[in-house]
């Protein structure tokens, strides 16, 4: 949403709704044609994320994205605690699966930035607690720009033994 399209993929988006229009689950020759370029747009997805194309789910949207990943993971660690911590600059969608979590009695903690927009890794280190099920923290920020020190703040959710969920869809 924040530029136009690559020359590549405004080609690939065409290809799929000329020749991809059908059902890529059913058997007819349509079916398995968009069945065809489903598989080769997860496989070139898959290798611009560094994944496994088994490991990739498109969603309709980033929003989407945002809103499964985050409460599928504090569902899965709801033994762990009831404790989110975001940044202050996170994409809407992060802030509003934050208000859903509050809402639904968790609490979160909003780690503040610093003019840069930028977090600490200090701060962030000292938002976690016993009972943090879940971190959120974007890559790049998608208005100004900002870098956030990703790579830092990981290693220190991970000796705190609590999961980083980084939405980087700004930074791919």
């Amino acid at each position: 949403s924040a530029a136009p399209l690559h020359p590549v993929a405004r080609q690939a988006l065409l290809a799929s709704l000329d020749e991809g229009w059908a059902d890529p689950a059913r058997l007819y020759r349509e079916g398995r044609r968009a069945r065809m370029l489903l598989d080769a747009s997860r496989e070139a997805a898959a290798e611009a994320v560094g994944c496994r194309p088994d490991e990739l789910v498109f969603t309709p949207s980033g929003t989407r994205a945002v809103h499964s990943g985050v409460a599928g993971a504090l569902a899965g660690r709801r033994r762990a605690g009831r404790h989110l911590i975001v940044s202050a600059v996170e994409h809407s969608s992060v802030l509003h699966s934050a208000e859903v979590f509050a809402s639904a009695g968790g609490t979160v903690t909003q780690v503040p930035v610093l003019r840069s927009g930028a977090v600490t890794v200090e701060s962030y280190a000292g938002a976690l607690r016993s009972d943090t099920a879940l971190a959120c923290l974007q890559s790049a920020n998608h208005e100004v720009g900002t870098e956030q020190p990703v790579a830092e703040v990981a290693e220190a959710c991970r000796e705190a033994g609590v999961p980083l969920f980084v939405d980087a869809a700004q930074s791919l």
